[in-house]
């Protein structure tokens, strides 16, 4: 059963977000970092984005068990090149990966709409799962700061209805929109699909908030 999160969900979500991370990143992720994040913590600011309306957040269940969360915001107003939606976290249970839960999750969260996310890069299996919903990495990258991780930025700026029957376009011509966006969008702001030689990767001021918080 999928449905949208209440306040009361709060402390629910908290404790499955500490074991969602703990399955996906324990070796890839400090120790040190996976230890101290307590599920209280995080359940307190569930709950303040839940009742602030600033997340809108779904939850999939099963006979009452919490086994994915996924949420969403508008994108921050100064970055008006990107689509108007932030996919801002997904999460799904370790024991229910493959079983059929993460796509339809996604699509009560965002539907069939333009959407964007930050992507660990050490994440593959996300990867192949967003390239199957057309996203498309972007050379916008980061680090973040809490884990120490790269990550890339992810979008989707065409929804997948139109591209596969496009009004008024071919699903050909629908794909050439996509990649026209993406290019605006590295136009817009300066990067590159290569650093320079030698270079490192473009780094890009902390956010708020990314698919994985």
């Amino acid at each position: 059963m999928f449905r949208r999160a209440q306040t009361a969900d709060a402390d629910a979500i908290g404790r499955f977000q500490t074991r969602a991370w703990e399955q996906t990143y324990r070796g890839l992720v400090p120790d040190e970092y996976l230890d101290a994040t307590k599920w209280h913590v995080r359940a307190a600011r569930w709950f303040d984005r839940i009742a602030s309306g600033g997340r809108a957040v779904w939850l999939a269940e099963v006979d009452g068990e919490l086994i994915g969360v996924a949420s969403t915001q508008p994108t921050r107003s100064d970055r008006p090149d990107l689509p108007s939606t932030e996919l801002a976290s997904l999460y799904v249970d370790a024991a229910w990966h493959g079983r059929g839960v993460a796509s339809p999750l996604l699509e009560r969260a965002i539907g069939t709409s333009p959407a964007h996310l930050w992507v660990f890069d050490v994440n593959v299996r996300a990867q192949r799962f967003y390239t199957k919903h057309e996203f498309v990495a972007t050379a916008e990258a980061q680090v973040d700061v809490d884990t120490g991780l790269g990550e890339t930025r992810w979008v989707r700026a065409v929804s997948p209805s139109r591209r596969a029957t496009g009004r008024g376009g071919t699903r050909r011509n629908a794909i050439r929109a996509q990649k026209h966006v993406l290019r605006a969008f590295m136009r817009v702001n300066h990067v590159y699909a290569a650093p320079p030689a030698g270079g490192a990767p473009r780094t890009l001021p902390r956010r708020a908030a990314r698919a994985t918080t």
